[in-house]
């Protein structure tokens, strides 16, 4: 009888343990697949970029393209710090890193296929080589963002022209939105980008509150050589661009302000425009020398202002062109201003100011060298 209880006592808890350990499967089961998820959902999140439009992105991000949109491997090389995780980067980019300080401070760009597309057509069968989890484009190429949505590709646009063409306002919304896209990824977010942003409209402040009181006939006439060779002939930067942003920030007034966008011109143009000031950007391989020695193709500098009293400037090239919004653009703000107004900027050192910038954002100690070949760019840079 004994035997009997004790068989059947075991019998009943043995039924117990199995009861509560399939009810605590169940419930694990349940837990684990809850878990399993939130895990799945973790694994994308959606920002909403310049277009307007949502964009589901990866969790982590690994490989990045950035097509068309040249100035921005120097801004994403200085939001992240480093070039880690591009994989593509524009052929005129590069071309500009070659001839810059970028190639020295991340070599690994050196590396980067650029054949992924060409005139600003992306060839998607070879960006899908590269296996991209996002591409960064400019936002304003429909073509581009219709041709990775059908590759279901995530792209990311930037906008040039949401600020009116403000250099320090693109750049900083640059920033801002690359924050969005890395936000959360301690590998990547540096968590700097507010003083980054804030350190532009900072020098922008101080150049607009210096300039503020010169009279508009104290303000020299500029005229700005965007693209400049024997094949294309000369454009200029008229309103609606970039040009008029830089020549208005450093007090000075635009010759082609009634044109648009970047026009072609002829001499004929300049001579009645007269220019006090030009500057060349590094989309063009020309130098100042060039129009010293008025040795440019057919055309006759010789009776230009600007030529005669030795006022021809060639934007510089730090990390990237000075011109289109770059990691170096508060730099250009103050060099521009400086440029057109030394006598209300004697007490800014901007040698010494390119050198902090460098150290602070990029962690580059420059040398004399470097500092040279900053303001003196070459002409290969022009991608030319």
């Amino acid at each position: 009888m004994r035997r009997m209880v004790s068989t059947a006592a075991c019998v009943l808890l043995m039924v117990m343990v199995a009861g509560l350990v399939s009810c605590t499967k169940k419930d694990s089961s349940a837990i684990g697949g809850a878990a399993s998820s939130e895990g799945k959902a973790a694994r994308t999140r959606t920002i909403v970029d310049h277009t307007g439009a949502e964009v589901v992105l990866p969790a982590e991000i690994d490989r990045i393209v950035i097509a068309g949109l040249m100035p921005m491997p120097s801004v994403y090389c200085l939001y992240t710090g480093s070039s880690d995780r591009l994989v593509g980067i524009p052929a005129s980019s590069k071309a500009a890193a070659e001839n810059s300080l970028l190639i020295q401070a991340y070599p690994a760009l050196a590396d980067l296929p650029t054949d992924f597309e060409a005139n600003d057509v992306v060839n998607v069968e070879r960006l899908l080589e590269l296996e991209p989890d996002v591409v960064f484009y400019g936002s304003s190429n429909a073509q581009t963002r219709q041709a990775l949505d059908n590759a279901g590709i995530p792209a990311v646009g930037f906008s040039t022209t949401q600020a009116g063409y403000n250099t320090v306002e693109t750049y900083a919304g640059w920033i801002e939105l690359l924050g969005q896209v890395f936000a959360g990824d301690r590998r990547i977010d540096t968590g700097r980008a507010a003083e980054i942003v804030q350190y532009g409209r900072d020098v922008e402040t101080l150049v607009k509150e210096r300039l503020a009181e010169v009279a508009p006939e104290d303000k020299p006439r500029v005229m700005i050589a965007f693209y400049y060779d024997d094949a294309g002939g000369l454009r200029t930067s008229g309103s609606n661009f970039f040009g008029q942003y830089w020549i208005e920030v450093a007090g000075g007034v635009n010759v082609a302000a009634v044109l648009s966008g970047s026009p072609s011109v002829n001499m004929e143009q300049v001579y009645q425009w007269n220019p006090d000031a030009i500057f060349i950007t590094n989309f063009s391989p020309r130098l100042p020398e060039d129009f010293y020695s008025n040795t440019i193709a057919a055309d006759d500098w010789s009776s230009v202002a600007a030529v005669q009293t030795g006022r021809v400037y060639k934007f510089p090239l730090g990390m990237y062109r000075w011109f289109p919004p770059s990691s170096d653009t508060p730099l250009a703000v103050m060099w521009m201003a400086k440029t057109l107004h030394p006598d209300l900027f004697t007490d800014i050192d901007l040698d010494q100011m390119v050198r902090d910038y460098f150290k602070r954002f990029y962690n580059v100690e420059l040398t004399e060298e470097e500092l040279h070949m900053i303001y003196h760019p070459a002409r290969e840079a022009s991608g030319k």
